[in-house]
């Protein structure tokens, strides 16, 4: 009888996060990217997609068609970068995402946070929570995930970056669930709308619903933009003029 040993068991889980080291660290080597860009004029366009879950074929559509538009200078995803938050998933959309010839960021979603989601996306991609100014316009974007993060939202950190905003032109704040959605219960809700009403906030900018909205939910001067999910081949495009924006849905 011939006895075979195994000498290098190793073990396999879905529930891995080990993210390789070339895939870390992308939203600061991306800021860096965009900081780099040279523009001087008071116009310029930035993509917004988001709630890829599964569907990679319609995200790899709409890469190959900002691609097509230099005008567009860098892209948001905005969360549910992943179905089940398995490394996996995060692999594949980082490859994907690779194809895109610009920068792109992204904000965490609740999808994201599933099995060991968090831990996986703050290696590959960095703080849940930061913020960037371009042409003086000033871009924050914020965690507000509350059922799967069990954390608290930190609206302290959101109202200090809001509170130091007079030299900019326009923010844009960018988080996964709108306000008026269903992890929000009221206060939270009101401290949201309070916040964005009271800073100087032009647009606040979501997915997680699934479906096209752009209106002031709130009887302030604030607009909410929330982008369609991925099950087909959609994102927006943001016009950035001097002191106001526009608004493009694109539907291949």
């Amino acid at each position: 009888m011939q006895t075979v040993s195994c000498d290098r068991i190793f073990e396999f889980s879905p529930y891995q996060a080990n993210v390789k080291n070339d895939y870390k660290n992308s939203t600061a080597n991306n800021l860096q990217l965009i900081n780099d860009i040279q523009s001087n004029s008071d116009t310029f366009k930035f993509a917004f997609v988001t709630d890829n879950h599964y569907h990679y074929s319609n995200l790899r559509a709409v890469i190959e068609d900002i691609n097509r538009k230099p005008d567009i200078l860098f892209v948001f995803f905005g969360g549910d970068i992943a179905d089940q938050a398995l490394l996996k998933e995060y692999e594949i959309f980082y490859t994907t995402m690779e194809k895109l010839n610009k920068p792109y960021l992204t904000v965490i979603g609740n999808h994201d946070y599933l099995s060991n989601g968090e831990i996986i996306y703050k290696q590959m991609f960095g703080d849940y929570n930061y913020t960037f100014e371009f042409n003086q316009n000033k871009f924050i974007i914020f965690d507000d995930i509350v059922w799967e993060s069990n954390t608290p939202l930190d609206f302290n950190w959101l109202s200090n970056q809001l509170s130091n905003n007079i030299s900019n032109k326009q923010v844009f704040v960018i988080a996964h669930i709108p306000p008026f959605s269903d992890q929000f219960d009221s206060n939270m809700e009101q401290t949201y709308k309070t916040l964005m009403s009271d800073n100087n906030v032009q647009l606040s900018i979501h997915g997680h619903i699934h479906s096209y909205s752009f209106e002031n939910i709130y009887d302030d001067n604030v607009k909410y933009l929330t982008v369609p999910w991925l099950k087909k081949p959609t994102y927006c495009i943001i016009n950035v003029y001097s002191k106001s924006f526009e608004i493009e849905l694109i539907e291949l």
